[in-house]
């Protein structure tokens, strides 16, 4: 045998497939994998020892929003610890290109709040993959193009687009996919995708299916109109032939779902497959979730723009106002449930970041409305980027998405760091242990999944989902994106009172073919690759 870059001896081997675990040694030469199997007598110039630990494929996040933090933390210092190889971005409608003059300040305010310094540079959405790459990163990413970037770089805010704009939106997602965006995203519960009708998005969708591509959607409801919502997404994946997702497909408690209304969504959906619509979903691995403040503003206070909305914010009449008509996203919250609710990071109010809204009302020495209002003002035309964590799921309707086959596993949240600004912004466990999660609590601590089962719906389920080509396998001429896990030693660390720490047990990772992690520690290496639709 010639010499190897890497071996990995005596591990136990869980391929990706679905198979049983065995045990094999894995021989890497460049960023390939070489040979699985028992290699007497190989030799290496590193050599990683993986007795009493299973290898498993580089995980690949199906629905991740790192893109908010990649310039601030191109080593993805708490996602490459777990073994995250690769990332889906750019999701919900969100991304940070392509840009013009009038969304410069919305781009460079999300990136500022995650504390990026620098300066906006790219206009078009090729520009800004080649900004990425030129920097390097620790993981692979691949993109899609936000609709409601989209909207906010053709200067469309909360109306409809008239016929000139919506030319220009078509021409900036055909510009996107001719530079290898997997498809078109779009988050229509809140942010400029409230605001859009299904014929505009449909205009857009035929675009990405015209390129062969996808569609990813944080659909527009769901609670008391989840099933229009999920009708909403099959028929425009159908009108535009493109390859559909259902973001996070789940029901929040106690928020005016219709009885067995999620598992009538995916009744839907596999009725939808079974007529050839090629659709399937992801899930999250916490109880908790992520969610956008602005998301429970009604539309009549967002109509004029952010700027003016956060000043209207100060009338006590608007107040009132408000508490009646803010029944919307995350419903519970319009029911007093606010112990669900916590900050995740405010600029103007560091000092509450991760405090529950109840905590935050004794703090503040007002009632929880109020200082949801506060916070909302104090951000003012960046009020889009604050960010809250929610206690959103039952322990059951979890394990019924984990276990579901038409669902693959993500975390919808970002690569974070335990230093500098993103210690004190990103404020919860998703960041630092969401993958680790899977394995702890669903695999090991509840049995939801079989071990293979969930790395199979953690690797090579979203790598054949988006096209990820020889990734999320381990064999014989597959990318080494590689994860040496000692289960025994798993921990999440994380926990939503002390967020900020890094999940133990991960030892080693490799990411095309460079070791990134060795010893449970960064190695400092930004081996990972642009990966665009084409390649």
């Amino acid at each position: 045998m010639v010499m190897l870059d890497v071996l990995i001896t005596g591990g136990d081997v869980v391929d990706g497939t679905g198979s049983a675990r065995r045990r094999a040694d894995v021989a890497v030469a460049g960023d390939r994998i070489v040979d699985v199997g028992v290699l007497t007598g190989a030799q290496a110039d590193t050599v990683v020892d993986a007795t009493g630990m299973v290898v498993v494929p580089g995980f690949v996040d199906p629905h991740s929003h790192t893109d908010w933090t990649v310039h601030t933390n191109r080593d993805a210092d708490s996602t490459i610890r777990q073994g995250v190889t690769t990332e889906i971005v750019g999701n919900c409608g969100i991304s940070n290109a392509p840009v013009s003059d009038a969304s410069l300040t919305l781009v460079q305010g999300r990136l500022r709040s995650f504390g990026f310094p620098g300066e906006v540079t790219w206009r078009s959405f090729g520009d800004y993959l080649g900004d990425v790459a030129g920097g390097g990163t620790a993981q692979n990413l691949a993109w899609f193009v936000g609709h409601s970037t989209v909207r906010a770089a053709a200067g469309v805010w909360t109306g409809p687009p008239g016929d000139d704009e919506l030319r220009v939106m078509e021409n900036l997602v055909s510009e996107a996919m001719d530079a290898g965006a997997l498809g078109l995203s779009t988050g229509l519960e809140y942010g400029h995708g409230r605001f859009a009708s299904t014929a505009e998005i449909e205009r857009l969708v035929g675009i990405a299916g015209r390129h062969d591509g996808w569609y990813a959607s944080h659909i527009r409801n769901r609670d008391a109109r989840l099933l229009d919502s999920v009708a909403e997404f099959l028929r425009l994946t159908e009108a535009g032939g493109v390859r559909g997702q259902i973001s996070h497909l789940n029901v929040r408690h106690d928020t005016g779902a219709p009885a067995g209304g999620w598992e009538r969504a995916v009744a839907m959906m596999s009725e939808a497959r079974d007529s050839g619509c090629d659709v399937q979903a992801d899930t999250t691995p916490f109880l908790e979730g992520i969610g956008l403040m602005t998301g429970v503003l009604p539309d009549w206070l967002l109509g004029d723009g952010l700027t003016e909305a956060a000043r209207r914010l100060g009338d006590p009449a608007v107040r009132r106002r408000l508490r009646d008509d803010c029944d919307r996203y995350w419903r519970f919250i319009h029911k007093g449930q606010w112990e669900r609710v916590r900050l995740e990071s405010s600029p103007q109010f560091p000092e509450l970041a991760g405090r529950s809204f109840v905590e935050i009302s004794d703090v503040l020495g007002k009632d929880e409305w109020d200082c949801f209002f506060d916070i909302l003002a104090a951000g003012g035309e960046q009020m889009a980027n604050l960010t809250m964590i929610g206690s959103l799921f039952t322990e059951k309707h979890l394990a019924d998405m984990v276990s579901h086959p038409l669902f693959s596993l993500g975390v919808d949240s970002y690569s974070s760091s335990t230093e500098g600004s993103l210690a004190r912004t990103v404020t919860n466990p998703l960041a630092y242990c969401g993958h680790v999660h899977y394995l702890t609590h669903h695999v090991r601590d509840r049995g939801t999944l079989a071990l293979e089962e969930a790395v199979r719906k953690m690797t090579s389920m979203p790598a054949e989902r988006f096209g990820v080509a020889d990734r999320g396998v381990l064999r014989s001429g597959a990318y080494a994106d590689l994860a040496v896990v000692d289960l025994d030693a798993l921990d999440d660390v994380s926990t939503f009172d002390r967020p900020v720490a890094y999940a133990r047990g991960v030892g080693t990772v490799l990411v095309n073919g460079t070791v990134a992690v060795d010893a449970g520690t960064h190695t400092g290496a930004r081996a990972g690759r642009i990966l665009t639709r084409r390649s």
